[in-house]
């Protein structure tokens, strides 16, 4: 391929997925009780004690990809002597996206291979999601043009559903005000949130309890999927076994392998342990 495909790490797909799928991948940091995680593959906080630090009251927080940081990685793949295709986290949650976009301006000007950002309007294993669909496309030989406009086209159909544990982590990030999760909490209620045609995180749907909040995903794949892909993701803070209900629930359904991968610590500051998302393919992301 004449070109480099490359994402942030708020893909939460696991970097030796994105080798072999010839992917690179620019981390953003984050932090526990205020000390930096995220810098590269070795400087990363272990999968269950994140959550467990969380559920114990650690502080958690995220910081965007900066100018510097950005520019320094397109940078190293521009000194390939290749295009390079970005494929960035949600402009409406994070400023990565415009940091990109202005550094690459920058670039494409004292460079004769050009870099293309393109707002994936996805988070967590729907930016996923977005990202390995426009690299198998890409295997089948098509120039960096139609691989640009194949990803501004096909993000527009990657769902995203997520549910929560605790209501607080969504109050602390402004989702939800802390009355609302108080008593939310207090009543068991358990939100169903979309990502809507902004990347927003958007509440559609409540119901009562984890179990009915489990089903409640399954029954949004059952009226959304198109099938235009099989290839299906969840993403789980730290709760495996609800996760796998889930998958095991949609592989009965649909007859397709559903892959399962940690929710990363980025979506998951904001979440919450607990946390469960499914992200497929759907005709629009416009909640009916």
């Amino acid at each position: 391929m004449d070109f480099i495909i490359a994402t942030d790490s708020t893909c939460d797909i696991p970097k030796t997925m994105l080798r072999e799928m010839n992917v690179e991948s620019c981390d953003m940091m984050y932090f526990v009780n205020d000390e930096a995680y995220g810098r590269d593959e070795s400087n990363q906080l272990e999968f269950g004690k994140f959550y467990d630090a969380m559920r114990g009251g650690a502080r958690t927080s995220t910081s965007m990809i900066n100018s510097e940081t950005a520019r320094a990685f397109l940078t190293d793949l521009l000194g390939r002597g290749k295009d390079v295709l970005y494929l960035s986290f949600a402009s409406v949650l994070s400023g990565t996206y415009e940091n990109f976009k202005s550094v690459a301006e920058e670039l494409n000007a004292e460079n004769n291979n050009k870099v293309h950002v393109v707002d994936s309007k996805c988070a967590s294993g729907g930016e996923g999601l977005f990202v390995t669909l426009v690299a198998e496309k890409c295997k089948t030989g098509i120039s960096f043009k139609e691989a640009c406009d194949y990803a501004e086209e096909i993000r527009d159909r990657v769902i995203h559903y997520f549910i929560v544990e605790d209501l607080k982590y969504l109050a602390r990030g402004g989702r939800l005000s802390k009355g609302s999760a108080f008593f939310g909490n207090m009543l068991n209620i358990k939100p169903v949130l979309h990502v809507d045609e902004q990347g927003r995180l958007i509440p559609i749907k409540k119901v009562i309890g984890r179990k009915k909040s489990l089903h409640a995903l399954i029954e949004k794949i059952e009226e959304r999927y198109n099938k235009e892909s099989d290839i299906i993701y969840i993403t789980h803070g730290d709760c495996y076994d609800d996760a796998k209900f889930v998958a095991d629930a949609v592989t009965e359904k649909f007859g397709v392998p559903v892959k399962i991968l940690p929710l990363g610590y980025v979506i998951g500051s904001h979440s919450g342990p607990g946390t469960v998302a499914l992200f497929f393919t759907g005709d629009t992301r416009t909640e009916k």
